[in-house]
């Protein structure tokens, strides 16, 4: 006997709303061995070197596994290329750290990243990425480390970096941004670096102490470059460091002057003493010179005497 349809319909109807009900199978070490080999399919390189064979993704190179999933991938210079696509890199939800600096990896950034809500440390520079930096970056609450430097990335600076409290390095020269730099308050940012792009306008007074070669290479102005109204860039010195120069310039010179004084009468000194020796030589020299002339007289006036006398 044939159930009858209304009963076959309320038996349907409560299987479905029973199978939507049950939650979403959470992400496990084979979802994320998925995702790996979708971006080995994608973007190649010597991640073609992975060993298959292996049922585990957590000992293939570049790959650290905790705590049963993929929490770092790191194949910088690996000579990966192309786009990523989605469902890849942003498929690996437990991920801390992803690093694929130094590849010629292109295009925008595939906006699933933001799932990996765990990431700390993104290393993306000396790849082709362009666009303007995305927005779903700014939802990646936990990073520390973001190096977007040496790529293509275009248009403004966002003031929706201030949303990545935690940031400590942000590197984005390099690459051709526009615009100003905005107010960042960061209070953990302690490497920062925006030269050669093409930003504009002055630097926001909590970068001011930033080294000079963070901002070289743009049309910026203030801090550590030129001021913006022409005049010497620089800090100014105070009145104390400005009189201590002051004081310590009159000493040096004072003590130059002693010392060219004490040299000059040393030298005074030897030249006095040879010259008084010399003139005592000549004077004991000039004794006898006169007795010879004195003898010389009297031996020719005898002579003159004896001759008169012989005569007469």
């Amino acid at each position: 006997m044939n159930p009858p349809p209304l009963l076959l319909l309320l038996i349907t109807t409560t299987t479905l709303l029973f199978l939507t009900l049950l939650p979403p199978s959470a992400p496990d070490l084979a979802a994320d061995r998925s995702a790996l080999l979708a971006l080995r399919s994608a973007v190649g390189g010597r991640s073609l070197l992975w060993n298959l064979t292996e049922p585990t993704p957590c000992n293939w190179v570049g790959v650290h596994c905790s705590s049963g999933r993929v929490t770092e991938l790191r194949l910088p210079g690996m000579g990966l290329s192309g786009r990523l696509p989605p469902a890849t890199v942003g498929n690996l939800t437990a991920l801390q750290t992803l690093s694929l600096r130094f590849n010629v990896l292109s295009g925008p950034l595939p906006s699933d990243i933001s799932a990996a809500s765990d990431l700390r440390n993104l290393y993306l520079q000396g790849n082709l990425f362009s666009g303007v930096i995305p927005d779903f970056l700014f939802s990646l609450h936990n990073l520390v480390r973001l190096n977007l430097a040496s790529n293509n990335f275009s248009g403004p600076i966002s003031t929706l970096f201030n949303n990545l409290t935690r940031l400590g390095t942000l590197y984005l020269e390099h690459n051709s941004l526009t615009g100003s730099i905005p107010d960042l308050n960061l209070p953990g940012l302690v490497q920062f670096n925006v030269s050669f792009n093409q930003l504009t306008g002055p630097i926001p007074s909590k970068l001011t102490g930033e080294p000079r070669s963070a901002f070289t290479g743009n049309s910026l102005c203030g801090g550590p470059l030129q001021s913006c109204n022409g005049s010497s860039s620089g800090k100014k010195l105070s009145g104390g460091a400005i009189a201590g120069i002051v004081i310590g310039s009159v000493v040096a010179l004072l003590l130059i002057v002693a010392c060219l004084v004490f040299i000059c009468r040393k030298r005074g000194g030897k030249k006095e003493g040879p010259k008084d020796v010399a003139i005592g030589k000549q004077a004991e020299l000039s004794i006898p010179v006169i007795h010879l002339h004195f003898a010389y007289d009297i031996s020719c006036n005898l002579c003159h005497q004896s001759g008169d006398a012989s005569i007469s």
